[in-house]
Parts: C-alpha cells; structure tokens; sequence
C-alpha cells in the first residue's frame, strides 16, 4: 500500500486518499462494473473497462458509504477527483491501482473523476468504481439535457495554464495543462451542460504547427474515438446532440510555417483554409442537425487569420446557415507556458463567451 495524499480538510470532511495495488480487493471489499458509471467524452468501452485519449473526459457515479475505490489501469493521465462537488483529490499517474477516498460523511453521494492532462498518443483505462461491503454503488446520475462540444487546439485544451512561467520543459507542460480549468469546461458548468474537449494540441485544420507534419490534420483525428488509433472510428451516437459547438482552429495554420513551404504564410493558403473552414461546418451542421449553434473561434495574433474566419462565417450565413456566429477573444496576458492563455485568459474567455451564448438564441 503506498499514499497518494495526506490527510486533509475540504469543505469540513477530514479525507484520506490511499493507493491499493489491483486486482486483489479486501474480505469487505466488493467490485463493481463500469456500468455503474456515467462517461461523457469519447470513450471505448470494453468488457471491463473505458479507454480513452481525448482531454477533459470525465466519469459520474453514485455511491453509499463513508469510502469509495477508483479502479485505474492508467499510467499516463493526472485527474480531479470531486465528492458532493467538492475536491477531494489529485490523482496523478495512478497506474494500475485502487484509489480510495476515505473520511467521507456517512449516507449517498455523488462523484466525479475528471482529466485534465493531455496525451492524445497514449490510451488510458478506467476500471469503475468499488465500494465496501457495508456500502453501495449506486446507479449513476442522469445525463443532462444541456451539451457542448469544444474542438481545436491547444488554447481548447488548456495547455499549460496552470503556469506562471513562459519557458517549460515536456514534463512542466504536462503536469501544467488543465482541460478543467479551460474556456470550454468552464463554460460548460456555467450552464449546467455536458461536455466534450476534442482537441489536440499543435493541430491544425489544414497543417500543423512546425513540427508535426507527419500527423494529419484535425478532420482525421475528429473521426477517431481514439486520437493514436486510426482504426479507432468515433460511432457518433444518438445521445450525444450538442446545443453549442465551439470551433477553435486555425491558430497553427497561420502561426510557425513548415520548413518546406518556407517564407511567410501567402495566397492561396487564406482560400484553402476557408475552403476547408466552409467544409467543417458543413460536417458538423450533417452531424448535428440544424437548430446547433456552431460557434468560430478566432484570436489574435494573425489579422489573416482573424479576417478568414470571419469571412467563412459570413459565407456560411449568406449560404443560409444563419446559426453560425463567430467570437473573437484577446487581450490576454499569455503567461502560461510558451506563451499561452493562463489560468485567467481561461476565466476572461469563458465570460465572453458565456455573454455571447446568453445572447444568442440557444436551443437547450
């Protein structure tokens, strides 16, 4: 048995965060299926299982007693763990262990596991939950009716905000990023919604940052349940019907430019990204019907960037598509890790795009 955390008082409960080797449970321990456990994002379910890659996935349950177990098979990721909506834990890197929150008050409770880091070209596993035999796993809470989906790039993700230096190394970067605390997932608890993060960072809609230009471009892994899988096919299913879909892209096409186009970025590559722009929003006007606000993104530096997108809004609604709006944040203090949003850009973000979607005819 080794410690994850200490002792400590949130929210008046004294808790206990302990680690327990898997697959072996105690006399008065009891296993428990995932079925017991609400996921929202894009998951691969397996026999015993969920696996997935994106950032920002998170899982719901319910439970009774005064402990509950987490069953991880996930040496990657970092995670939130929230009892009755409160923090309880930090979960870094669990690896194949039971974490057991401990203290917690007698009667149900409601809990959230929620990740936060970024690592689209590794797969994680969450096993469920596993209560005493004194208490109960308890069938999940209801999805909600409110969604959103968030999709783009590494402002989307939450790179490195909880920074407060520019120059981070790899693993600064990682232990630093937090889907949670972006734009996206705190507009999504403002209005009590569901959330999807697909997003991935230093894509791009057409090319990539400098670097990675051996992976393909966003629209191939939007397809996917798993970024690092390529047979991995997202099934789309009937329950996921997002009110809001908010498009961040193009930040890495108009930023560094690869070595072999060289020079600064120039016609025709403006039409090119519209083209491919026009042709996202029509996919994802196919995929979810109608009456969804789509939502474009865009920020500065590139005032090319800045007037493509809003020329493929403009073309999208004089096509017909009137629920195509477009948002343009900046004035931000980019002090994250190489130079991006912060932990406040985040917050100051999420309050303009929450006027913005208070303002617009939302059909929750």
């Amino acid at each position: 048995m080794g410690w994850i955390g200490d002792r400590r008082r949130r929210a008046g409960l004294a808790l206990l965060v302990l680690v327990t080797a898997l697959p072996q449970l105690h006399a008065a321990e009891q296993a428990t299926s995932l079925a017991t456990v609400r996921a929202v994002g894009r998951v691969q379910l397996d026999d015993d299982g969920a696996r997935y890659g994106w950032p920002g996935v998170y899982f719901e349950g319910r439970f009774r007693g005064t402990r509950i177990g987490l069953r991880f098979d996930d040496a990657i990721n970092h995670f939130d763990v929230e009892v009755d909506g409160k923090p309880v834990a930090d979960v870094r890197k669990p690896g194949r262990r039971t974490v057991w929150v401990e203290g917690l008050a007698p009667g149900e409770h409601t809990l959230r596991l929620a990740g936060r880091s970024e690592a689209p070209d590794r797969v994680g596993r969450f096993l469920g939950l596993v209560a005493d035999r004194d208490g109960a796993v308890l069938p999940p809470p209801p999805a909600r009716s409110r969604q959103i989906e968030f999709i783009g790039d590494s402002n989307t993700v939450g790179y490195g905000l909880r920074s407060t230096t520019h120059q981070c190394s790899d693993a600064e970067v990682f232990d630093r990023t937090d889907a949670q605390r972006s734009y996206g997932a705190l507009t999504a608890r403002h209005f009590g919604a569901d959330v999807q993060i697909n997003a991935y960072s230093g894509i791009g809609l057409v090319r990539n940052y400098h670097g990675m230009a051996s992976l393909p471009a966003f629209p191939a892994f939007y397809q996917r349940t798993l970024p690092s899988e390529p047979g991995s096919r997202w099934p789309q299913p009937a329950s996921w019907r997002p009110q809001v879909v908010a498009i961040g892209l193009g930040l890495n096409d108009f930023g560094v430019v690869p070595a072999q186009i060289g020079g600064l970025i120039a016609d025709p590559f403006p039409q090119q990204f519209k083209l491919a722009y026009l042709a996202l929003l029509a996919d994802l006007r196919q995929r979810y019907g109608p009456d969804t606000l789509l939502v474009a993104t865009a920020t500065p530096p590139s005032s090319t960037f800045l007037a493509t997108v809003r020329t493929a809004v403009a073309e999208a609604r004089a096509a017909g598509d009137a629920r195509v709006v477009y948002f343009e944040y900046g004035d931000l203090d980019l002090r994250a890790c190489h130079w991006h949003p912060s932990a406040r850009d985040h917050r100051a973000i999420a309050r303009g795009l929450i006027a913005l979607l208070e303002d617009s005819d939302v059909k929750w």
